[in-house]
């Protein structure tokens, strides 16, 4: 994970969006896009036009379009409570946020919009203290009409790579799929439930100025062209296609021996939900939602109703017995979607709370746990379809978690490098004109560098995990902090080729075959 730190926090160009937070609910009565949206100080034309300007677009790193949404998910607030999408999912923390990045954010800016809730009165009921606490926000995921009751509180996932994580698996016996699978529990959003809806639902609930979220009042909707910008930046972040587990060869032995737990059938398993380490089911290539148990988890301290996940909106009672109570105290079907794993080492926690501890061996033992996966209705499906009980060893948890590390990292590392490289890029073309972004991109591929090495820190076990890239990585900071502090472009461009150098060599002591396709909008802050 990284935190706010100081250094330059120029934004580039005028232009980035996105959704909210962890499930954004369904629209108020009245709430139409066509009728009630309202035109921002910067129409999605104003911000096209001032693409078009940006050097990223104009030496093709980046499409306009993906620049303009950007620019609406990091800076537009709908005139709402001065909250954005990256209020929740700021780039510099992965997209997302946890305890020890809010602790940052208090102190170097406690009144940053994430808090609004305690200086507002008219906005008190916005979040509970599980946000301060456990890095967890209010969802009225069944509907706002009793709001002081019917919530419940989750962490905020990130958006790497949505391209391959949201299309719904029609055959998971969920009622009717939505169009894309969004949020924690795969019906995040409004309407027909696509990821172009859920920034409606995220503006309704996250950055209302009043808990009457009336359109037009309490804040704005977006307009069609703004729903369409903010999507085509979400479905650039992160990857774009899927690895083939087969054919990935990791050079550290128990990485190795993990891959191989990982796919076998009668040790991990895992990859029957989670094809190829991603978010899909290997039967069908598709997301899957499922009662994994997770419905069972100890709920933030501030309860409104225990969270059935998929299904709760217009259930006029509890519907569900989440707790296995013997009485129903929810609302939903109990099941949630599957989350990718090749982001998840360095994005903790791993479910829609933090229940289950923060590193990926603790996400790992989960489905171990007596009481939670042995006995959910997905365990028992896996039981059946194997003949056995899952099972894996302690020292398969450790490997799996080693095997996970090595692909988080390759995917730390390829952003970095795509970073600098386009960095570079834009120093070889426009020299010292707008360094400002040439300078933000190195710092933001500093980050991902540290987050490869917070990863890479000695795993459970005490096995040292690539001790020689964790040092060819330390070189390549040395490398971005001359090139930041270089007196012209011609040092800078000399300290960028350094580091990509440095950050390729580490990467090389991974394995093969492990190979990213990586979408313009990871350029984009």
């Amino acid at each position: 994970m990284s935190f706010p730190r100081p250094g330059l926090l120029i934004l580039g160009s005028a232009i980035a969006v996105a959704s909210m937070a962890s499930c954004a609910p369904h629209e108020p009565e009245g709430a139409s896009e066509s009728a009630l949206a309202a035109s921002s100080a910067l129409t999605a034309q104003d911000r096209l036009a001032a693409c078009n300007q940006d050097p990223r677009v104009i030496a093709g790193l980046v499409s306009a379009e993906v620049c303009a949404g950007a620019d609406i998910f990091f800076r537009e607030t709908f005139d709402g409570n001065g909250r954005k999408c990256g209020t929740c999912h700021p780039v510099e923390n992965n997209y997302t946020i946890d305890v020890p990045f809010i602790n940052a954010l208090d102190q170097s800016d406690p009144l940053d919009p994430l808090f609004v809730f305690e200086h507002d009165p008219d906005l008190a009921g916005l979040e509970t203290a599980d946000l301060r606490t456990q890095g967890l926000i209010l969802e009225n995921l069944d509907g706002f009409e009793d709001l002081a009751n019917k919530f419940a509180t989750r962490s905020v996932p990130h958006i790497f790579s949505l391209a391959t994580t949201i299309d719904p698996d029609p055959v998971d016996g969920t009622a009717v799929p939505p169009v894309h699978r969004t949020g924690w529990s795969g019906d995040g959003a409004p309407g027909d439930g696509s990821l172009r809806s859920f920034l409606t639902g995220a503006i309704i609930q996250h950055l209302p100025k009043d808990l009457s979220r009336q359109p037009g009042v309490s804040f704005r909707l977006p307009t069609a062209d703004e729903l369409d910008l903010a999507l085509a930046f979400q479905m650039s972040v992160g990857r774009t296609n899927e690895l083939d587990l087969t054919q990935v060869n990791l050079f550290d032995p128990l990485a190795s021996d993990g891959r191989q737990a990982f796919l076998d059938p009668q040790r991990g398993r895992c990859n029957v939900c989670h094809g190829n380490a991603g978010a899909n089911h290997q039967d069908s290539g598709l997301n899957r939602n499922l009662d994994t148990g997770t419905r069972k988890a100890p709920a933030g301290s501030t309860v409104g109703v225990f969270d059935g996940g998929f299904g709760g909106l217009g259930q006029s009672a509890p519907n569900i017995d989440v707790l296995d109570l013997g009485f129903p105290h929810g609302y939903g079907d109990g099941t949630f979607n599957t989350p990718p794993l090749i982001e998840a080492a360095d994005t903790p926690p791993f479910f829609h709370t933090n229940a289950f501890g923060n590193t990926i061996e603790d996400g790992i033992s989960f489905y171990t746990f007596p009481g939670f996966f042995p006995n959910s209705p997905a365990g028992q499906e896996l039981e059946a379809r194997f003949g056995t009980p899952i099972v894996f060893s302690a020292v398969d948890v450790v490997n799996i978690g080693r095997f996970l590390r090595v692909l988080n990292a390759a995917f730390n590392l390829d952003i970095a490098k795509q970073r600098l490289q386009a960095s570079q890029t834009l120093v070889n073309q426009f020299h010292d004109t707008r360094s400002d972004i040439q300078l933000r991109l190195m710092e933001l591929a500093e980050v991902e560098i540290d987050d490869a090495l917070e990863v890479l820190a000695v795993p459970p076990g005490n096995v040292p995990l690539h001790a020689i890239s964790q040092n060819h990585l330390q070189t390549a900071k040395g490398e971005i902090a001359a090139g930041l502090a270089a007196s012209s472009w011609s040092q800078r461009q000399s300290r960028i080729s350094n580091a990509i150098s440095r950050v390729t060599n580490a990467r090389d002591q991974f394995g093969a075959n492990i190979n990213f396709q990586l979408g313009q909008g990871t350029l984009m802050y």
